[in-house]
């Protein structure tokens, strides 16, 4: 009988060698990952190449009909992009074969998992702001304090306004004041619990307004780069603190879990860096690059630094700006009514309970229990987890153990017995219950894929019976609010642009000397959400502009020179090759930034003009 299950064992290696091979053989990302005109790093290669791999392997998981296996691999491949910093990202828009693996990678990963999607509120605000300074101030993070603090009372970390400061404040005050007035009605739900966790660390209490900008205070947050919870964690950083998370569970979102690892990771930080600003950018980014900054430009100064991913380079200042406008909120124009304080009891639970039984325990609704437990994902808590922390409602802990000893094992999760019809697949049973192949095949001890007509499964499901039909449903399916488009613009002239293969919102934005911020908005496009060849997106330039931009290009002057730009190239260089400033040779070529790439073509001074 070994020798039979060590054969088949060997046939299913084989098979999974042959199926990773036509993989390998059928996708083009294999042989060439990136694009050939896209200049990256040895190290940045490697881990795309890695992530091309893990979705293979994801892949194969899928067609043997894993989704435990799979999803491992799709984490693996999330947790990679997430290290990528802003420059890297920037570059790689770029390159229209990453921009399709990223997006199968989230079309498979959504369409398998159903993964709850969350407005990204705080993310959207935090690249706004980032887009509107980069604007202002370009790429350099250098900007002069101005030998002002915030009167905002006493404060461990220093609140010292300058421009960027400034700018913030003027955001927060105006174009985001309706999102930053729901930051300051939360902070009443949370702001006692989160301090008091602060304190036991000796860490500042100012701290607990990074949970504001990093999520809005909102322990469901959930972004592109598969940060999850108030505080933001990706599954690595997360994990290393002790935060456990599956299919079932994500303990990221539990916000006194989740505080206390944010208090033990800030306070490493803090030991690493030895000053609150350049800890705060550690937070942002990997902690490694600050390292490397400070040693390449010697300075200690986080507005000294340069070259810090762009995303960073805002981050201090963003944090300071909405720090000192909730310590004193009337001085900014803000007149709020904090929420109530979320006071709950807790127990540990180490079996699988479905939250309706837990309701009926406490005398309240599955639908209080759920929204004190956003780390709960499903309708119980978790099967084969030890000392689970479920949030009760307050003063509820005594009734709960009394009433829950009396419940029967077998009545503390509901079955269904389902006879499978002719034609089902295990896929399709699945989806009908809300629940996962591979939770079927656990609880039905089903070694491969194979069920038949007549047969009889059980499986876990809600005993609210409204879960899975209008909760779960509801949830993950819950579509994100689509920005209007604008259909006029005040001094400016509409432009219609059809998609080309390879486009991105970056790159368009900079043809027309505009940001991709501004794309967006105009075509009621969420923040990262793609754009597809062939789209007709409407482009808004000012009226007293002649021509586009592609007809400049394609017609260039006679009297004009081009310099295409080299590998290792700056604008600075080029400017001071053709005797120019850096301003002129950027608003020459309507660039807002200060990046370039080796084959780009800059206009530079004409011939006549000398």
């Amino acid at each position: 009988m070994k020798m039979i299950y060590g054969i088949l064992f060997l046939m299913l290696i084989l098979g999974c060698s042959q199926k990773t091979a036509n993989l390998t053989k059928n996708n083009d990302y294999a042989t060439k990952s990136i694009d050939e005109n896209i200049y990256i790093g040895n190290e940045v290669q490697t881990d795309i190449d890695s992530i091309i791999v893990y979705q293979q392997h994801a892949q194969m998981m899928l067609n043997l009909q894993d989704t435990i296996g799979a999803r491992i691999y799709f984490e693996k491949a999330f947790d990679l992009i997430s290290t990528f910093d802003e420059e890297t990202k920037f570059v790689l828009m770029e390159s229209a074969s990453y921009d399709s693996i990223i997006q199968l990678l989230n079309s498979e990963y959504e369409k398998v998992y159903r993964q709850e999607i969350y407005d990204q509120e705080a993310e959207e605000v935090r690249e706004e702001l980032t887009n509107i300074e980069e604007e202002a101030f370009g790429d350099s993070t250098q900007t002069a304090l101005m030998d002002v603090l915030s009167d905002s009372g006493f404060s461990a970390i220093p609140l010292a306004i300058n421009q960027r400061v400034e700018l913030a404040l003027k955001y927060f005050q105006t174009k985001g004041r309706k999102v930053f007035t729901a930051w300051l009605e939360r902070t009443g739900k949370y702001e006692n619990m989160v301090k008091e966790i602060l304190q036991e660390y000796n860490l500042p209490e100012e701290l607990f307004y990074l949970a504001m900008i990093e999520s809005g205070l909102n322990p469901r947050a959930f972004s592109y780069a598969r940060a999850s919870g108030m505080w933001q964690f990706i599954y690595s950083t997360g994990n290393y603190y002790g935060l456990r998370s599956d299919w079932w569970f994500d303990e990221r979102r539990d916000p006194i879990l989740a505080t206390h690892a944010a208090a033990k990771h800030l306070k490493d930080l803090y030991d690493r860096f030895d000053d609150w600003y350049l800890a705060l950018a550690g937070y942002n980014c990997n902690p490694k690059k600050i390292e490397r900054r400070i040693t390449q430009y010697k300075t200690r100064d986080f507005y000294k630094l340069k070259r810090l991913p762009r995303q960073t380079r805002n981050y201090v200042p963003t944090y300071v700006a909405a720090t000192i406008i909730a310590k004193n909120p009337k001085k900014y124009g803000f007149f709020i009514e904090d929420a109530q304080p979320v006071v709950y009891d807790t127990v540990k639970i180490s079996e699988c309970v479905d939250l309706d039984i837990v309701a009926q325990c406490v005398d309240t609704t599955f639908e209080v229990i759920k929204e004190l437990n956003p780390a709960v994902k499903r309708w119980s808590t978790p099967p084969g987890v030890k000392d689970f922390v479920l949030n009760l409602p307050y003063g509820k802990k005594e009734l709960f153990r009394k009433n829950y000893e009396n419940i029967p094992a077998d009545k503390k999760r509901s079955w269904v017995r389902h006879k499978v019809r002719s034609g089902e697949s295990l896929s399709v049973i699945a989806k009908k219950y809300a629940t996962t192949i591979s939770i079927i095949k656990n609880h039905n001890k089903i070694r491969g894929t194979f069920i038949r007509a007549g047969q009889y499964l059980l499986i876990p499901v809600a005993q609210n019976k409204n879960y899975y039909k209008k909760y779960e449903t509801y949830v993950s399916a819950k579509p994100k609010k689509r920005p209007q488009k604008i259909t006029s613009l005040r001094g400016h002239k509409k432009i219609v642009y059809i998609v080309e293969k390879g486009n991105t919102l970056g790159e368009i934005a900079e043809k027309y000397g505009t940001r991709a911020s501004k794309i967006r908005q105009w075509n009621g496009l969420n923040y990262g959400q793609h754009i597809y060849p062939n789209q007709k997106l409407n482009i808004w330039i000012p009226e007293s502009r002649s021509v586009e931009p592609e007809v400049n290009k394609a017609e260039i002057s006679k009297n004009e020179n081009i310099y295409i730009v080299r590998k290792g190239d700056t604008l600075w260089d080029i400017a001071k090759m053709h005797n120019m400033s850096i301003k002129e040779l950027k608003r020459l070529n309507a660039k807002y930034s200060n990046r370039i790439k080796p084959g780009e073509k800059l206009k530079i001074k004409s011939v006549s003009g000398g």
